[in-house]
């Protein structure tokens, strides 16, 4: 993606490329891995979906001239003590009725994201994170700010935790009415309400546990929503089929969370969701192969992103 070091985006100016494709992404949220030349590798959605393998993992690396290795993608959570998925979920849903979380949902996301690169048939690093803010409101105004963050060096036991930069990628204002979504008011606090804003992202009557997450991380992207629509989506996952229970671990920002493992939308990959060990609410999904094709080895890590990220990333 290209960068883009403007304070502040002039609404009559061009639209950057790294803009025009955060703009898509929030719509959709199913952007693909990024490549600078064609590729064969066809992920799709990358930056939504998210996976843990227990398969070896193979991590590819860019080498610079005079400098040490760097990993082209990120180094996979490892997971342990599983408990049953009803146990799983029925702790959430009871560290979620509790009083002090988030009451109500809205149109605010502060979030962590990566997606793999690819160029010429090679997958490219270092690993180079976004933290994204994004504030609208429901006449369709808002604000999109994108810096750039750094990965820590992954030491034993632990992936190496994200931290902002001060790299601004991208700053934009949307204007009354410019801020395009599906839908603008804010999600129904209802079992009905939350089926609703699935399927406004696709989700068909009947999902497979991969669509599920699918449309699930699309509406993450674009509201934050209340504990009680999070334990909706959590009872709604459970209910979905093959949901894996692979047990705790540490993600990117330091949080000890619970990982759920779904066969993805996306062929040779499995989707994790990361379910907070101490709140119950879902905050993040990532994404890894399961098997390998050309350009990308099994238990490669091909996309993560994490939500309810204000507390845990200081600017």
């Amino acid at each position: 993606m290209a960068r883009h070091n403007a304070a502040r985006t002039p609404l009559d100016a061009p639209t950057p490329d790294a803009i025009r494709v955060l703009r898509d992404r929030l719509v959709r949220e199913q952007a693909a891995p990024k490549r600078r030349t064609p590729a064969r590798l066809r992920l799709g959605w990358a930056l939504a979906t998210a996976s843990v393998a227990g398969a070896a993992t193979i991590l590819a690396t860019l080498t610079l001239p005079g400098a040490p290795a760097e990993a082209a993608t990120p180094t996979p959570l490892s997971f342990d003590a599983p408990l049953s998925i009803d146990l799983v979920v029925q702790k959430a849903v009871g560290q979620l009725a509790e009083d002090d979380g988030v009451d109500d949902p809205v149109r605010e996301v502060r979030s962590v994201s990566w997606g793999i690169v690819i160029e010429d048939g090679e997958i490219v690093g270092p690993v180079v994170p976004q933290i994204s803010t994004l504030e609208w409101d429901s006449d369709l105004s808002g604000r999109s700010l994108i810096v750039q963050g750094s990965t820590a060096q992954p030491t034993d036991g632990d992936v190496g935790r994200v931290t902002p930069t001060d790299e601004l990628v991208s700053d934009m204002s949307f204007e009354v009415g410019q801020f395009s979504v599906p839908m603008a008011d804010l999600p129904a606090e209802t079992d009905e309400g939350v089926r609703a804003m699935l399927m406004l992202f696709g989700m068909p009557e009947q999902p497979s546990p991969g669509q599920f997450v699918q449309s699930m991380v699309s509406a993450l992207g674009l509201w934050t929503l209340s504990d009680d629509q999070h334990a909706l989506l959590l009872d709604r996952l459970a209910e979905t089929g093959a949901v894996e229970s692979l047990g705790e671990s540490v993600d990117r920002l330091g949080r000890s969370v619970q990982g759920l493992r779904v066969e993805s939308v996306v062929a040779g990959t499995k989707d994790v969701v990361l379910v907070s060990s101490t709140t119950g609410r879902i905050v993040g999904v990532e994404s890894q192969r399961v098997e390998a094709d050309e350009t990308v080895p099994t238990g490669t890590i091909v996309s993560y992103q994490l939500w309810d990220a204000e507390g845990e990333i200081e600017e």
